[in-house]
């Protein structure tokens, strides 16, 4: 659980460190690059070497809002059914008892293993909020033996809203530095940035309490 945590941040800081150099390149060879960011987005983050808000945030920067949308969301389902069956081989039965020794872990694990739309609405609070990780959310999912039907549903509707938020915010971005580079403002960029973090933490608060209700019931 530690490694999936510390991972995914590191990911994050290399990949936006080189923003504006793989980005232009895979704009201007936009086909091929549209296959690569989906198949590298699959990869890095359906093993947790990179969260999902960061390659939101690189595809709409490098494609604009509506195709970065589209791309990350197809990536990040795809990613979620790589992690979901690793994590299914590698948990087994290990983490059971870890988890009956912690009781929100075992109020959510219990809860995941209802009916399909009370597993639809758990798995889609858990990805609507960016704490816990893309990287964790997969673990619990796979220790809880999640269906794998609902368990995609949920990861869908969940994902929707940070993924779009942080490709727009992105794409937002690169507007005003490609329509005047040398005069935007720092702050512009920092502010648009801050506001992003600001709102994901805040659905996140939201999506935390609802799942904290849900889970007693």
């Amino acid at each position: 659980m530690a490694v999936l945590s510390i991972l995914p941040p590191l990911g994050s800081f290399l990949l936006l460190a080189t923003l504006t150099t793989f980005a232009p390149w895979l704009r201007e060879n936009f086909a091929l690059g549209v296959v690569i960011y989906f198949f590298a987005a699959i990869a890095l983050v359906g093993l947790s070497f990179l969260p999902s808000f960061a390659a939101a945030m690189f595809a709409g920067w490098t494609f604009g809002f509506g195709l970065g949308f589209v791309l990350s969301m197809a990536a990040f389902t795809a990613a979620s059914l790589v992690a979901y069956a690793m994590g299914r081989w590698i948990v087994r039965d290990r983490v059971v008892a870890l988890i009956a020794e912690n009781p929100a872990a075992l109020a959510v694990h219990r809860a995941l293993l209802g009916d399909w739309r009370r597993i639809i609405l758990v798995t889609a609070l858990l990805r609507v909020s960016p704490l816990p990780s893309f990287a964790v959310v997969n673990f619990i999912l796979a220790s809880a033996r999640t269906p794998l039907g609902g368990c995609t549903v949920g990861t869908v509707i969940g994902l929707i809203p940070r993924t779009a938020a942080a490709a727009f915010a992105a794409a937002g971005i690169e507007k005003l530095h490609a329509e005047n580079l040398t005069e935007t403002p720092l702050w512009v960029s920092i502010g648009g940035l801050l506001a992003f973090v600001v709102a994901s933490l805040a659905i996140g608060v939201l999506a935390r309490r609802a799942l904290t209700r849900v889970a007693r019931r």
